[in-house]
């Protein structure tokens, strides 16, 4: 078994969040590249006088929009998590995850989760409908134990495909 006790900030859930969006091909850089290659081509379009540039500006526009819309809703969902108002206390055997948190208690068994991903900083598991929990990795305390919850979420949970970002 393995216990973790970790708090997640809102900073830090944002982090995590584009870490996700990213590791799914929708990351915020990706949108904003999308959203300044638009634009230069849009505007190149205009100056040729074709008014074709407007719909290039347009997607532009909703690039942007889609980037900032979906980080602001991310924040007031944090925000209305009870769960991330104290620290969360996971436990990890080969059968169940146990949470501790300030919603309660809950004990699911693996087949509860639909897959992982993994980043440089987090471990994400999938819930069916969107549902995402999200584990830090500094909650570990030394490789050992990494290693030791990356090979149980392994054994337990196929990976995510991982997309362009």
């Amino acid at each position: 078994m393995i216990t973790l006790t970790y708090h997640i900030d809102e900073q830090e859930f944002m982090r995590a969040a584009r870490a996700y969006w990213s590791y799914r091909g929708i990351g915020d850089r990706g949108n904003w590249i999308l959203a300044a290659l638009s634009l230069l081509a849009g505007i190149n379009l205009l100056v040729w006088d074709l008014n074709v540039g407007w719909i290039w500006v347009g997607a532009a526009a909703l690039f942007a929009v889609i980037t900032m819309i979906r980080n602001a809703l991310w924040r007031r969902g944090y925000r209305k998590m009870i769960k991330y108002t104290a620290p969360i206390t996971a436990s990890f055997t080969r059968d169940v995850v146990e949470t501790t948190s300030a919603e309660g208690t809950s004990t699911l068994p693996w087949t509860t989760f639909t897959k992982y991903a993994e980043t440089p900083e987090f471990f994400f598991l999938t819930l069916p409908r969107r549902g995402l929990s999200i584990i830090p990795k500094r909650a570990t305390k030394d490789d050992w134990e990494l290693e030791t919850l990356r090979d149980m979420i392994t054994a337990n949970l196929p990976r995510a495909k991982m997309r362009w970002t």
